[in-house]
Protein backbone atom coordinates (compact mmCIF):
# COMPACT_ATOMS: atom_id res chain seq x y z
CA UNK A 1 0.00 0.00 0.00
CA UNK A 2 1.37 3.54 -0.55
CA UNK A 3 2.79 5.34 2.31
CA UNK A 4 0.74 8.56 1.39
CA UNK A 5 -2.40 6.36 1.77
CA UNK A 6 -1.48 5.61 5.12
CA UNK A 7 -4.29 5.17 7.56
CA UNK A 8 -4.56 6.19 11.34
CA UNK A 9 -6.61 4.26 13.87
CA UNK A 10 -7.26 4.16 17.29
CA UNK A 11 -8.08 1.38 19.72
CA UNK A 12 -9.46 2.45 23.48
CA UNK A 13 -8.26 -0.80 25.59
CA UNK A 14 -9.64 -1.61 28.83
CA UNK A 15 -7.06 -4.67 30.36
CA UNK A 16 -6.84 -5.28 33.66
CA UNK A 17 -4.51 -7.61 34.26
CA UNK A 18 -2.55 -6.45 30.47
CA UNK A 19 -4.06 -9.70 28.24
CA UNK A 20 -6.25 -7.80 26.39
CA UNK A 21 -3.57 -4.56 26.12
CA UNK A 22 -1.50 -7.62 24.64
CA UNK A 23 -3.82 -8.38 22.39
CA UNK A 24 -3.55 -4.86 21.14
CA UNK A 25 -0.17 -4.90 20.80
CA UNK A 26 0.02 -8.09 18.50
CA UNK A 27 -3.07 -6.02 16.41
CA UNK A 28 -0.79 -3.03 16.14
CA UNK A 29 1.68 -5.15 14.78
CA UNK A 30 -0.33 -6.92 12.15
CA UNK A 31 -1.87 -3.80 11.01
CA UNK A 32 1.66 -2.24 10.08
CA UNK A 33 1.79 -4.83 7.66
CA UNK A 34 -0.98 -2.98 6.06
CA UNK A 35 0.11 0.45 6.30
CA UNK A 36 -2.71 1.31 9.15
CA UNK A 37 -1.17 3.26 12.09
CA UNK A 38 -2.90 1.72 15.67
CA UNK A 39 -2.49 4.30 18.66
CA UNK A 40 -3.01 2.28 21.68
CA UNK A 41 -5.08 4.17 24.65
CA UNK A 42 -4.82 2.44 27.67
CA UNK A 43 -8.06 3.43 29.61
CA UNK A 44 -7.40 4.44 33.39
CA UNK A 45 -9.13 6.58 35.75
CA UNK A 46 -7.63 9.63 34.27
CA UNK A 47 -10.01 10.99 31.61
CA UNK A 48 -7.75 13.97 30.34
CA UNK A 49 -6.25 14.01 27.14
CA UNK A 50 -8.89 11.44 25.86
CA UNK A 51 -8.62 10.16 21.93
CA UNK A 52 -10.67 12.09 19.66
CA UNK A 53 -11.93 9.56 17.49
CA UNK A 54 -12.71 12.24 15.04
CA UNK A 55 -8.43 12.41 14.38
CA UNK A 56 -8.90 9.05 13.01
CA UNK A 57 -9.83 6.84 10.14
CA UNK A 58 -10.87 3.71 11.99
CA UNK A 59 -11.47 3.11 15.20
CA UNK A 60 -11.33 -0.02 17.58
CA UNK A 61 -12.31 -1.07 21.14
CA UNK A 62 -11.06 -3.55 23.16
CA UNK A 63 -11.95 -5.36 26.79
CA UNK A 64 -11.79 -8.47 28.89
CA UNK A 65 -15.23 -10.25 29.33
CA UNK A 66 -16.37 -10.08 32.99
CA UNK A 67 -18.98 -12.32 33.39
CA UNK A 68 -20.36 -12.88 29.91
CA UNK A 69 -20.36 -9.01 29.72
CA UNK A 70 -18.46 -5.44 28.83
CA UNK A 71 -17.18 -4.60 32.18
CA UNK A 72 -19.28 -1.67 33.38
CA UNK A 73 -16.23 0.43 33.69
CA UNK A 74 -15.59 0.71 30.46
CA UNK A 75 -19.16 1.04 28.94
CA UNK A 76 -19.19 4.22 30.86
CA UNK A 77 -15.81 5.38 29.42
CA UNK A 78 -17.33 4.71 25.95
CA UNK A 79 -20.15 6.46 26.65
CA UNK A 80 -17.81 9.49 27.52
CA UNK A 81 -15.60 9.41 24.25
CA UNK A 82 -16.54 12.62 21.61
CA UNK A 83 -19.19 11.76 19.36
CA UNK A 84 -18.40 11.37 15.96
CA UNK A 85 -18.86 14.33 13.60
CA UNK A 86 -21.22 14.35 10.64
CA UNK A 87 -18.39 14.04 8.02
CA UNK A 88 -16.71 10.70 10.30
CA UNK A 89 -20.57 9.63 10.53
CA UNK A 90 -20.68 5.49 10.39
CA UNK A 91 -16.42 5.21 10.74
CA UNK A 92 -16.04 1.48 11.18
CA UNK A 93 -15.63 0.36 14.42
CA UNK A 94 -14.05 -2.76 15.06
CA UNK A 95 -14.26 -4.91 18.91
CA UNK A 96 -12.23 -7.22 20.24
CA UNK A 97 -12.55 -8.68 23.15
CA UNK A 98 -10.86 -11.90 25.53
CA UNK A 99 -12.05 -14.62 27.96
CA UNK A 100 -10.11 -17.10 29.60
CA UNK A 101 -13.09 -19.50 27.96
CA UNK A 102 -14.94 -19.80 24.27
CA UNK A 103 -18.15 -20.75 25.65
CA UNK A 104 -21.58 -19.12 23.59
CA UNK A 105 -22.52 -16.56 26.52
CA UNK A 106 -19.56 -14.56 25.92
CA UNK A 107 -20.90 -13.99 22.52
CA UNK A 108 -23.34 -11.22 23.67
CA UNK A 109 -21.15 -9.26 26.08
CA UNK A 110 -20.61 -6.41 23.30
CA UNK A 111 -24.57 -5.81 22.85
CA UNK A 112 -24.79 -2.46 24.80
CA UNK A 113 -21.52 -1.75 23.53
CA UNK A 114 -23.11 -1.90 20.06
CA UNK A 115 -25.84 0.24 21.24
CA UNK A 116 -23.26 2.81 22.59
CA UNK A 117 -21.53 2.99 19.58
CA UNK A 118 -24.38 3.72 17.22
CA UNK A 119 -25.76 6.49 19.45
CA UNK A 120 -21.66 8.24 18.75
CA UNK A 121 -22.55 7.86 15.12
CA UNK A 122 -19.96 4.72 14.26
CA UNK A 123 -20.72 1.29 12.45
CA UNK A 124 -19.97 -1.62 14.73
CA UNK A 125 -18.11 -3.42 12.08
CA UNK A 126 -16.75 -6.84 13.65
CA UNK A 127 -16.90 -8.56 17.53
CA UNK A 128 -13.36 -10.97 17.71
CA UNK A 129 -13.34 -12.82 21.19
CA UNK A 130 -10.13 -14.11 21.39
CA UNK A 131 -8.96 -16.40 24.16
CA UNK A 132 -6.54 -15.17 27.22
CA UNK A 133 -5.46 -17.07 30.37
CA UNK A 134 -8.04 -16.17 33.72
CA UNK A 135 -6.92 -13.57 36.10
CA UNK A 136 -8.94 -15.56 38.30
CA UNK A 137 -10.43 -18.76 39.61
CA UNK A 138 -7.87 -20.84 38.66
CA UNK A 139 -4.32 -20.65 36.74
CA UNK A 140 -3.87 -22.44 33.78
CA UNK A 141 -1.28 -24.47 32.59
CA UNK A 142 1.60 -22.95 30.83
CA UNK A 143 1.19 -25.19 27.58
CA UNK A 144 -2.42 -23.74 27.46
CA UNK A 145 -1.54 -20.31 28.11
CA UNK A 146 0.95 -20.77 25.41
CA UNK A 147 -1.42 -22.20 22.99
CA UNK A 148 -3.38 -19.51 23.67
CA UNK A 149 -0.56 -16.52 23.34
CA UNK A 150 0.22 -18.19 19.99
CA UNK A 151 -3.34 -18.77 18.87
CA UNK A 152 -4.47 -14.68 19.42
CA UNK A 153 -1.44 -13.55 17.64
CA UNK A 154 -3.19 -15.43 14.25
CA UNK A 155 -6.57 -13.96 15.89
CA UNK A 156 -4.81 -10.00 15.18
CA UNK A 157 -3.75 -11.54 11.66
CA UNK A 158 -7.24 -12.28 10.42
CA UNK A 159 -9.01 -8.78 11.87
CA UNK A 160 -6.25 -6.74 10.72
CA UNK A 161 -6.60 -8.52 7.20
CA UNK A 162 -10.55 -8.19 7.55
CA UNK A 163 -10.03 -4.26 8.20
CA UNK A 164 -7.36 -3.66 5.13
CA UNK A 165 -10.09 -4.90 3.26
CA UNK A 166 -13.06 -3.14 4.40
CA UNK A 167 -14.80 -6.57 5.53
CA UNK A 168 -17.78 -6.10 7.61
CA UNK A 169 -20.07 -8.40 9.70
CA UNK A 170 -23.90 -7.47 10.16
CA UNK A 171 -23.86 -8.25 13.82
CA UNK A 172 -26.54 -10.08 15.65
CA UNK A 173 -27.05 -11.25 19.23
CA UNK A 174 -29.00 -14.09 20.37
CA UNK A 175 -31.87 -12.90 22.79
CA UNK A 176 -31.25 -15.59 25.20
CA UNK A 177 -27.62 -15.07 25.38
CA UNK A 178 -28.16 -11.50 26.04
CA UNK A 179 -30.62 -12.09 28.41
CA UNK A 180 -27.96 -14.47 30.37
CA UNK A 181 -25.66 -11.53 29.88
CA UNK A 182 -27.95 -9.22 31.62
CA UNK A 183 -29.25 -11.96 34.35
CA UNK A 184 -25.28 -11.90 34.97
CA UNK A 185 -24.64 -8.27 35.53
CA UNK A 186 -25.01 -8.72 39.27
CA UNK A 187 -21.29 -8.99 38.88
CA UNK A 188 -21.30 -5.18 38.88
CA UNK A 189 -23.08 -4.45 41.84
CA UNK A 190 -21.21 -7.53 43.32
CA UNK A 191 -17.75 -5.20 42.70
CA UNK A 192 -19.02 -2.41 44.20
CA UNK A 193 -20.34 -4.99 47.48
CA UNK A 194 -16.55 -6.44 47.29
CA UNK A 195 -14.39 -3.43 47.00
CA UNK A 196 -14.38 -2.47 50.52
CA UNK A 197 -13.58 -6.21 51.43
CA UNK A 198 -10.35 -6.63 49.57
CA UNK A 199 -7.24 -6.59 51.79
CA UNK A 200 -3.36 -5.99 52.14
CA UNK A 201 -2.00 -8.69 54.46
CA UNK A 202 0.09 -5.77 56.85
CA UNK A 203 2.68 -9.07 57.24
CA UNK A 204 3.42 -9.27 53.77
CA UNK A 205 2.78 -5.66 52.23
CA UNK A 206 5.64 -3.56 51.59
CA UNK A 207 3.93 -0.38 51.08
CA UNK A 208 5.49 0.18 47.53
CA UNK A 209 1.68 1.83 46.44
CA UNK A 210 2.13 -0.44 43.05
CA UNK A 211 -1.53 -1.63 43.62
CA UNK A 212 -2.91 1.69 43.50
CA UNK A 213 -0.56 2.98 40.90
CA UNK A 214 -2.18 0.44 38.39
CA UNK A 215 -5.41 0.39 39.48
CA UNK A 216 -7.76 1.80 36.40
CA UNK A 217 -10.72 2.59 38.70
CA UNK A 218 -8.67 4.85 41.37
CA UNK A 219 -10.34 2.68 44.07
CA UNK A 220 -7.27 2.29 45.81
CA UNK A 221 -6.04 4.75 48.18
CA UNK A 222 -2.69 4.28 50.65
CA UNK A 223 -3.00 5.53 54.40
CA UNK A 224 -1.19 5.21 57.26
CA UNK A 225 -2.21 2.49 59.50
CA UNK A 226 -0.87 1.35 63.25
CA UNK A 227 0.56 -2.52 63.00
CA UNK A 228 1.06 -3.20 66.19
CA UNK A 229 2.93 -0.32 67.23
CA UNK A 230 4.40 0.34 63.96
CA UNK A 231 3.00 3.07 61.61
CA UNK A 232 2.79 1.34 58.37
CA UNK A 233 1.49 3.08 54.96
CA UNK A 234 -0.79 0.46 53.31
CA UNK A 235 -3.59 0.69 51.23
CA UNK A 236 -6.92 1.44 51.46
CA UNK A 237 -10.20 -0.51 48.99
CA UNK A 238 -13.02 1.43 48.19
CA UNK A 239 -16.13 0.50 46.36
CA UNK A 240 -15.11 1.85 43.13
CA UNK A 241 -13.78 -2.16 42.03
CA UNK A 242 -14.07 -3.12 38.86
CA UNK A 243 -12.69 -6.83 39.68
CA UNK A 244 -10.07 -6.38 37.19
CA UNK A 245 -7.75 -8.37 39.48
CA UNK A 246 -4.65 -6.22 38.46
CA UNK A 247 -4.04 -5.64 42.00
CA UNK A 248 -3.85 -9.12 42.86
CA UNK A 249 -2.22 -10.16 39.94
CA UNK A 250 0.53 -7.64 40.03
CA UNK A 251 0.93 -7.46 43.91
CA UNK A 252 4.61 -8.17 44.00
CA UNK A 253 4.49 -9.98 47.26
CA UNK A 254 0.73 -11.80 46.82
CA UNK A 255 -0.04 -9.81 49.74
CA UNK A 256 -3.94 -8.90 48.38
CA UNK A 257 -6.81 -10.76 48.90
CA UNK A 258 -9.37 -9.86 46.89
CA UNK A 259 -12.31 -10.33 49.58
CA UNK A 260 -15.01 -13.26 48.92
CA UNK A 261 -12.71 -14.08 45.51
CA UNK A 262 -9.79 -14.74 47.63
CA UNK A 263 -10.01 -18.88 47.45
CA UNK A 264 -10.04 -18.18 43.67
CA UNK A 265 -7.10 -15.75 43.41
CA UNK A 266 -4.40 -16.11 41.17
CA UNK A 267 -0.99 -14.54 41.41
CA UNK A 268 1.41 -13.45 39.12
CA UNK A 269 1.00 -11.99 35.44
CA UNK A 270 2.26 -14.25 33.21
CA UNK A 271 5.70 -14.28 31.15
CA UNK A 272 4.85 -14.69 27.56
CA UNK A 273 7.90 -14.13 26.09
CA UNK A 274 9.15 -16.27 28.63
CA UNK A 275 6.87 -18.96 27.27
CA UNK A 276 7.40 -18.46 23.87
CA UNK A 277 11.13 -19.07 24.32
CA UNK A 278 10.58 -22.22 26.37
CA UNK A 279 10.68 -24.75 23.61
CA UNK A 280 9.86 -27.73 25.83
CA UNK A 281 6.48 -26.25 26.78
CA UNK A 282 4.18 -27.43 23.75
CA UNK A 283 1.91 -25.33 22.07
CA UNK A 284 -1.35 -27.57 21.37
CA UNK A 285 -2.37 -28.50 25.05
CA UNK A 286 -5.81 -28.99 24.02
CA UNK A 287 -5.25 -32.05 21.90
CA UNK A 288 -2.73 -33.89 24.55
CA UNK A 289 -4.80 -36.45 26.51
CA UNK A 290 -4.52 -34.88 30.02
CA UNK A 291 -5.70 -31.71 28.94
CA UNK A 292 -9.23 -32.63 30.70
CA UNK A 293 -11.19 -29.43 31.37
CA UNK A 294 -9.41 -27.93 28.19
CA UNK A 295 -10.85 -30.43 25.86
CA UNK A 296 -13.52 -28.20 25.62
CA UNK A 297 -11.82 -25.42 23.71
CA UNK A 298 -11.00 -27.34 20.77
CA UNK A 299 -14.09 -26.62 18.73
CA UNK A 300 -13.22 -23.23 18.87
CA UNK A 301 -9.41 -23.67 17.93
CA UNK A 302 -9.92 -25.80 15.35
CA UNK A 303 -12.66 -23.04 14.06
CA UNK A 304 -11.33 -20.39 13.72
Amino acid sequence: MDTFNKKKAIAYIFSGTGNTFAAGEMLKQSLSAYSIDLDLYKITNDRKNIPDPNDYDLAFFAYPIHAFNSPQFFLRFVKQIPALQPENAHMPAYIFKTSGEPFRPNNASSFSLCRILRKKGFDAASDMHMLMPYNIMFRYPKAMAKQMYIHTHHMADVLAKEVSEGDKEKLSFNPITVLWAYLLRLQWFGAWVNGPLIKAKPALCTSCGKCAKICPAGNIQMIQKNVNGEVKLLPKFHAKCTMCMNCTMNCPTGAINPGFLTPWKVNGAWDFEKLMADDSIPDNWTDNENARYFKLFRNYYRNN
